[in-house]
């Protein structure tokens, strides 16, 4: 049984280089769609800041300083406590 011959050196270094090249334009896509997601559509004559821009920019901030993971982790358990609180605040005030 004879193995298939392996590419040069060269044809090796030039599949490992564009394979990089497609991660980073993954990663590159993932990330627009990510802020796509965390970014709303602009509304007209907003007065202060927007939602989509304080989302934005807790992002920003957050992922360079907690990491992925845990900035998701975050997110999801402010949602769940906000959501919570807005849950109890309506049961409160009866509507």
């Amino acid at each position: 049984m004879s193995r298939p011959p392996r590419g040069t050196l060269a044809e090796r270094k030039a599949l490992l280089v564009a394979r990089a090249e497609l991660e980073r334009v993954r990663i590159t896509l993932q990330a627009h769609e990510l802020r796509a997601l965390v970014m709303p559509p602009a509304r007209p004559r907003m007065r202060g800041a927007s939602p989509g821009k304080i989302a934005a920019a807790v992002v920003a901030i957050g992922l360079p300083l907690l990491g992925r993971h845990r900035l998701s982790k975050t997110l999801k358990t402010g949602s769940l406590v906000l959501a919570a609180w807005r849950l109890a605040r309506s049961w409160r005030t009866g509507h």
